[in-house]
């Protein structure tokens, strides 16, 4: 018997149910035998966040059979998986598809906020760069949590300076950084940004190092009469998010939680039995979001170099130049893909914390065109995609000074540039700082071989 599907559009949600559940054999699922996931999806533009209405969600069960959904005019759909994996592709006017994938029985609910990129990601750029090294640009788009729309008359706090949303939810201001406050050789200067509007709970971002450079902001307000739940992010009247920058924030612990993660990713797929040793990248990345560490409450889906472009910042210095950048951006690139195809959890593939690889929606215009100039090269190790491990300073860990590599887990590689400098990593792959002091007057492509070819890794 064929399935049916019945659509119900409620407040703004497309939702699609199972008029008859049924097993893969086509025997009605008996509810103590069920693993239920009920999956709320919001569609948003990739750049702004606001809602992409009328977005298609086609569904492919793990018996085959195929459904589709359309997201209200908020962007939203809901959907009610039951027994397996549930492949996903969504699609909507004027953005380039992408795909994802859930699984029933971890979880009895999943946020997946899917962010498409505009097919036109050249317009999404313009006027995204500093004038000067020694100014910030900080702009940015408000929307309403649960509509997804464009937020006009929201304050921001920026520190010392103050901005205003317009009607279409966009806000910019520039002003000066001290350069000695700014410089990367030291930990620079860090604000709390705050946006407020009357009818909605303050949205807090603390720890933003000012580093010059443009800046782009995607942050969601909550009504104050909103039945979403974000608990984890709340603080009295406000919500507060902390902007985490693995360079400057990863702590030891978080180091060795990544790694272990990592070990225990690999080990849980090869036991599924689906060792990736494909040449070809994935095209999508499940980031989960609001962790602690590496245990998440929602997740964050895009296109892997959506991914590169917005979270390069997150673990290199955006001020640094283009050649550290863009070596940076393989290596953040290969890291993301790599957990792409060794997921953390059934349900989300990284976390955006600096125990796997830090990660926020705010994007820097230096490292989206490292990203871009970038896009689709990564590192390969046996005609596998990498674990491309990198850490803030790689001298004197294990090699003698002058020396990147430990000795052990990574060869001994001779990296004068970095002599006299603190260790300040595990010693394995790229030195981050090195890759500052290289690109001078080295390329890219110059700094990764330098880093990984040693370990039998080729950039492709």
């Amino acid at each position: 018997m064929k399935k049916q599907f019945l659509m119900i559009t409620l407040a703004g949600w497309a939702i699609v149910s199972s008029c008859a559940k049924r097993d893969n054999t086509g025997n009605p699922v008996k509810p103590e035998n069920s693993q239920a996931t009920r999956i709320e999806f919001a569609v948003t533009d990739g750049t702004t966040g606001f809602a992409i209405p009328n977005a298609t969600i086609d569904v492919k069960a793990p018996d085959g059979k195929e459904s589709q959904l359309t997201a209200g005019k908020n962007g939203a759909a809901s959907f009610l998986a039951v027994n397996g994996k549930f492949s996903f592709t969504v699609n909507g006017q004027g953005y380039n598809q992408l795909e994802t994938y859930f699984s029933t029985g971890e979880d009895s609910v999943i946020y997946a906020h899917v962010n498409l990129d505009p097919t036109n990601q050249a317009a999404a750029t313009t006027g995204r760069d500093a004038s000067t090294s020694n100014m910030i640009t900080i702009s940015g788009y408000l929307s309403d949590a649960d509509e997804h729309a464009p937020l006009a008359n929201v304050e921001l706090d920026l520190g010392a300076y103050k901005a205003r949303t317009d009607g279409k939810g966009y806000f910019s201001t520039s002003f000066p950084v001290d350069p000695g406050k700014s410089n990367p050789e030291v930990k620079p200067e860090n604000i709390t940004l705050s946006a407020a509007k009357a009818g909605y709970t303050t949205h807090v971002l603390k720890n933003f190092y000012l580093v010059p450079g443009s800046y782009t902001f995607k942050i969601q307000l909550r009504s104050t009469s909103s039945p979403s739940q974000n608990s984890n992010m709340r603080a009295g009247n406000e919500e507060v998010e902390y902007l985490r920058q693995g360079l400057f924030d990863r702590t030891a612990s978080e180091a060795q939680q990544r790694e272990a993660a990592a070990v225990a990713a690999e080990n849980n797929t090869n036991a599924l039995g689906k060792a990736a040793a494909a040449l070809a990248l994935p095209t999508s990345i499940r980031v989960g979001l609001s962790c602690s560490c590496l245990t998440c409450s929602s997740v964050q889906v895009m296109s892997l170099e959506s991914y590169t472009e917005s979270g390069l910042d997150n673990e290199w210095i955006s001020s640094w130049k283009a050649a550290s950048l863009q070596a940076g951006a393989v290596a953040y690139r290969s890291y993301g893909a790599w957990h792409a195809l060794h997921p953390i959890r059934s349900n989300y593939d990284i976390s955006s914390t600096p125990c796997s690889q830090a990660w926020g929606s705010e994007t820097a215009s230096s490292t989206i065109n490292a990203a871009r100039a970038t896009a689709g090269i990564s590192l390969y190790q046996n005609g596998a995609i990498f674990r491309s491990e990198y850490s803030a300073e790689n001298n004197n860990a294990g090699c003698g000074d002058g020396f990147s590599g430990t000795g052990s887990s990574w060869p001994c590689i001779s990296d004068t540039r970095c002599a006299g400098r603190a260790t300040n990593g595990h010693g394995r792959g790229m030195c981050q700082w090195g890759s500052s002091f290289w690109a001078s007057d080295k390329d890219f492509r110059w700094i990764l071989n330098h880093y990984y070819n040693p370990g039998g890794v080729v950039v492709q």
